[in-house]
Order: C-alpha cells, then sequence, then structure tokens
C-alpha cells in the first residue's frame, strides 16, 4: 500500500512543510522553536521576551580624571506565558477501497491537504493579539483608493522610530481592503522597486520605508498593523505519540511543530490520518506594534 512507502517522520515532514509555507503571519513573528510534547489542554508554554540591556551612559573626561569605576547595567528579559488551551487538527477517513485503488501519492493526496487545512486555522490567535494593538491619531486612516497609504506607512515608520522600536525585522501586515487599497500605489506595483516576482507570489507586497509590507486574509478586511518581529510571539507544540497508533510521528521546524498519527479502525474497515498541534499566541511588547485603519 502507499503509506508503507516511507517512515512516519517522512510523513510527518512532507506535512510540516507544507504548513511551514503556506503560513504566512507566523513567520513574521517570533516563534517559540521547541519539539517538546505538551500534556493537554491548558498546558502554558513560557516565551522569552526581548533582551533590555538599559539606557547607555557616558563616561566623561572628569570621570577618566578621576578614575571612577563604571557603572553596569542589568540585562533584562522577561518570560511571557503563552497558554495552549485549542488543538488545531485534520482527520480523514481512508476506507480499504480509496487506499487499494484510488490512492496513488499518499503526500499528494492526503497530508498536504490535511496540512493546508490546518494552515487555514493557524494564525487565529496570532491575529486577536494583533487586532488588540491600538492605533496612533499620528496615523491617518487610509483612504479606499489607497491615496494616502504611503503616508500612513511613513507616520507608522514614526511611531515605531520614536518608540525606539529596532529597524531590522519589521513588517507591515494587512487585510483584504487594505491590500487592496496598497496595491493602488505604483511604487508598490513596481516589482523592480518593491521586490521581486518569486516575494510577490508569496504575498509580499513590496518592501517600503524599512517594512516588509504583507497581506494575510486572515486580519480584518479594513485593518494593517506595523511591528517588529519581537512585538509577539506563535507557539505551536504537538502531544506526545499515542501508544496504540500503528504509525505516528512528531516534528519541529523552523518554529512549527505537528504531529501526524495513523491507525486502522476494524469496525468501519478503514484507516484514519490525524495532523494536529496545540497553538497559542501572546503579545510580548505593545510598544513594539502599531495597528492602522481604513477610512469608512
Amino acid at each position: 500500500m502507499a503509506n508503507t512507502l516511507y517512515t512516519p517522520v517522512q510523513a510527518a515532514r512532507a506535512t510540516l512543510a507544507s504548513l511551514r509555507w503556506l503560513s504566512l503571519l507566523p513567520r513574521t513573528v517570533r516563534q517559540d522553536f521547541n519539539a517538546d510534547f505538551v500534556a493537554g489542554v491548558g498546558q502554558t508554554v513560557n516565551v522569552l521576551g526581548p533582551v533590555s540591556a538599559g539606557k547607555a551612559k557616558v563616561y566623561t573626561k572628569a570621570n577618566r580624571t578621576n578614575r571612577d569605576a563604571i557603572q553596569f547595567n542589568e540585562l533584562g528579559q522577561q518570560w511571557y506565558p503563552v497558554q495552549l488551551n485549542d488543538q488545531v487538527y485534520n482527520a480523514v477517513r481512508l476506507p480499504d477501497d480509496f487506499e487499494t485503488f484510488t490512492l496513488k501519492d499518499m503526500t499528494q493526496q492526503v497530508l498536504i491537504p490535511q496540512a493546508e487545512s490546518v494552515v487555514d486555522e493557524l494564525a487565529t490567535p496570532l491575529v486577536a493579539q494583533m487586532t488588540a494593538i491600538a492605533t496612533d491619531e499620528a496615523i491617518p486612516a487610509v483612504a479606499p483608493d489607497g491615496s494616502n497609504f504611503r503616508s500612513a506607512l511613513i507616520h507608522a515608520r514614526g511611531v515605531l522610530n520614536k518608540r525606539k522600536v529596532p529597524a531590522v525585522g519589521r513588517t507591515f501586515a494587512v487585510g483584504a481592503d487594505m491590500e487592496a487599497a496598497a496595491l493602488e500605489d505604483e511604487l508598490l506595483q513596481r516589482v523592480n522597486e518593491s521586490g521581486t516576482s518569486d516575494v510577490l507570489r508569496n504575498a509580499t507586497i513590496g518592501n517600503l520605508f524599512g517594512f516588509t509590507i504583507v497581506a494575510d486574509p486572515s486580519l480584518p478586511d479594513d485593518f494593517g498593523i506595523g511591528y517588529h518581529r519581537d512585538a509577539f510571539a506563535h507557539v505551536t507544540r504537538p502531544s506526545k505519540q499515542p501508544q496504540g497508533a500503528a504509525y505516528s510521528a512528531t516534528v519541529a521546524q523552523d518554529g512549527f511543530a505537528l504531529r501526524w498519527i495513523q491507525h486502522y479502525n476494524p469496525l468501519q474497515l478503514e484507516d484514519q490520518s490525524v495532523v494536529d498541534t496545540f497553538y497559542g499566541a501572546a503579545t510580548l511588547d505593545p510598544l513594539r506594534a502599531v495597528s492602522a485603519t481604513m477610512a469608512s
């Protein structure tokens, strides 16, 4: 049978590859990379926030003359709890007649479609964290015709700059209507100035004013948010492999972790395939993010 031609780990990795490249928003924030299992619903994973080294000090000429001792700062790094209340999964039946006569490629016909289904829900807790971020009065509401989208970007940059948010690692994510407004901007339509065609195909609109501008339909249509990757954390953790499953594997890579299970149900004469993971998100530093709205 087709599903015996590769190991469970190979099957799980094929599923993970699909999940990793199809998901967008989680890849723009901090991802907890850990293959440890969770015991079940309600478990908490602690994620380290950004490191703070405090304010720099000045060693003056007078300090040198007096041979004063330098002063030390304390490194600060806070743990943020991410509660894994929800388990996203996709389960399908593989009847004997399907596996015998129809199944040609387990990866293409079963695992990747299951992973794509999981992806549709993966960003949900992260979106909830993002939409809770307030806007700033300096950022104008984006007009539906996109005439001031560039101005909104500039002011979002200004807000983050004033908060001394690092310039490297900034993203501006938009929902469907704000994406349409952004694409009215001729500058963002020029592939040679905004990025490559490969980048555009991967849902990145372009790079402008220090932001990588991305579109994600899981965000509200009229919503946009500029943020540094350390503003949020997204966590996926699998449960342990069950003892009763004929085939099972857990894999972790590039910030994502999931479990694949396949077992036979003799009562219905069918195999059953399940792809699942626990998932959650947290805001690590709300000052590293600012939202934008659209004019009605």
